[in-house]
């Protein structure tokens, strides 16, 4: 179980410094603020926001459940929308990173005490 977890950490992590990576690189290359008014006009623009938007949601939910906390659980949602799958893959790594060798991995889903 222990490998599986840090199997898991590992492929969370990746996913987070390749998203900071590409982030970085987009950035460097075009100014969103500059291309988002013509990007708006777009229909699969409008659809994959629309899209973002309802996942960032639906992860929200498992994190309100999850923290158990008003403020802490705002302050994600925050972090989800501003930061899209880099927040949410460290989310998840810092949940992984909790887990303690013995526990059942759904310890990991579930609401912390």
């Amino acid at each position: 179980m222990t490998q599986r977890v840090a199997a898991l950490k590992f492929l969370f992590g990746l996913m987070c410094a390749i998203m900071i990576a590409v982030t970085i690189k987009t950035s460097l290359q075009v100014n969103l603020l500059h291309v988002l008014p013509a990007m708006v006009h777009d229909p699969w623009t409008r659809a994959t926001f629309i899209d973002f938007y309802f996942n960032i949601l639906i992860i929200w939910g498992w994190v309100v459940y999850r923290e158990n906390n008003l403020l802490r659980s705002l302050a994600w949602l925050a972090l989800f929308v501003a930061l899209g799958s880099i927040a949410t893959s460290f989310y998840v790594v810092l949940q992984l990173s909790r887990w303690e060798s013995g526990q059942p991995l759904d310890s990991v889903l579930l609401r912390t005490k």
